[in-house]
């Protein structure tokens, strides 16, 4: 107890010391060796204004709060000191909201209400919420009850047939491809690929998001979709490409990637090459591709069953906890979609707590209202 005490004192000192530099204007001395207390704080001028706002302010219960309503700190590279202290700005000026819903249920009865499914190329589905072993043209599909369907080649076939794997929104699913490549796809996502693959390539369709981890071979493998498709010979990467969403990307773990972005009127494209740690970010109506270097591990969290977000906004947040829960969300005023906070927490938490924590985070309310979450102040 002694320690989580030291813990608070340390932290009401940095608050102190924070405060005091944004007074006298050098942000600077508060964490010279530190340029991640920028991103992990967020916009000086907002920490300000609430530290004044809220001379009173109880940070030894804020942080108790905090710290129970989220697992501890993500891997950020950051002095525990600091962490502390953005622990209590979080909380600057935010009253605890309890969620109103017609639902009681969390966890993972929420995250996997649907289950996943293949389609193969004679119109059969599969369900894949029970155990399968099926030979067919020349593969072995194999589905356990560890949330992953595998493709063995059981013997040489000509045949290359195209399977589809649809993982509806609220669940995830994982696939093991002929080659050994692995694909673990999120929620809203479609893969279409082939029983087995050929020697001259190796093509998959992606529709939403998934995470690849490609054997090497000397055969290229392609990821195509709507806007953006990735070329590589073996590599782990993480693509997001949803249907009607303003951006398509493409974040590189190792290896090499080739991503070529285009939209229906522009068939030449754009294409860059990326090393690890780069994002490729393709910008849908502006037509506009930019190359950043992301945290990488904040990108794949959900692989993780997190929610990870740095400075993202609220419209983006919320668009990808409806599809992680199979709820639709709709805001009472679009301008709360562009409020922006950072949060991270277990997504088997369960969506109540989630929107707890986003309450605390940004002051916005929700509202469960059958299956649609509304958004409002």
């Amino acid at each position: 107890m002694k320690k989580v005490e030291d813990k608070i004192k340390e932290a009401q000192e940095i608050a102190r010391q924070v405060e005091e530099a944004l007074t006298k204007g050098n942000w600077e001395q508060v964490a010279p060796d530190s340029p991640y207390l920028h991103e992990e704080v967020g916009i000086p001028e907002r920490l300000h204004e609430n530290i004044k706002l809220h001379d009173s302010f109880d940070t030894e219960k804020a942080l108790r709060t905090f710290i129970s309503a989220t697992r501890p700190a993500r891997r950020f590279p950051v002095l525990y000191k600091y962490v502390a202290a953005v622990a209590c700005f979080l909380i600057f000026g935010i009253g605890y909201y309890l969620y109103q819903s017609t639902s009681s249920s969390t966890g993972k009865t929420e995250l996997m209400a649907k289950s996943a499914y293949l389609i193969l190329d004679d119109g059969r589905q599969v369900d894949l919420s029970r155990q399968v072993q099926l030979d067919y043209n020349g593969t072995r599909i194999i589905n356990s009850d560890a949330g992953k369907v595998s493709y063995q080649k059981a013997q040489d076939s000509p045949s290359t047939s195209p399977n589809k794997l649809i993982v509806p929104e609220g669940t995830e699913y994982s696939l093991q491809l002929s080659d050994g490549t692995n694909v673990h796809l999120n929620a809203g996502s479609t893969l279409v690929f082939p029983s087995t693959f050929d020697n001259a390539s190796r093509v998959v369709e992606l529709s939403g998001e998934a995470y690849f981890e490609v054997t090497h071979s000397g055969v290229p493998f392609i990821v195509k979709s709507n806007v953006m498709n990735v070329k590589v010979l073996g590599t782990t990467f993480n693509m997001t490409a949803y249907p009607g969403d303003p951006t398509a990307t493409t974040t590189l773990l190792t290896g090499k990637v080739a991503v070529t972005c285009h939209t229906p009127s522009d068939t030449l494209g754009q294409t860059t090459v990326l090393t690890p740690g780069l994002q490729a970010c393709f910008h849908v109506q502006e037509n506009i591709l930019k190359v950043d270097s992301v945290d990488t591990a904040e990108r794949i969290a959900w692989t993780r069953g997190e929610f990870a977000f740095e400075d993202v906004e609220l419209g983006r947040i919320m668009t990808i906890i409806g599809r992680s829960f199979a709820l639709d969300v709709v805001f009472d005023n679009p301008e709360l979609k562009d409020i922006k906070c950072f949060i991270s927490i277990q997504r088997d938490k369960g969506y109540n707590e989630i929107l707890k924590i986003l309450h605390l985070a940004t002051g916005v309310k929700f509202k469960k209202e059958g299956n649609e979450i509304r958004v409002y102040k």
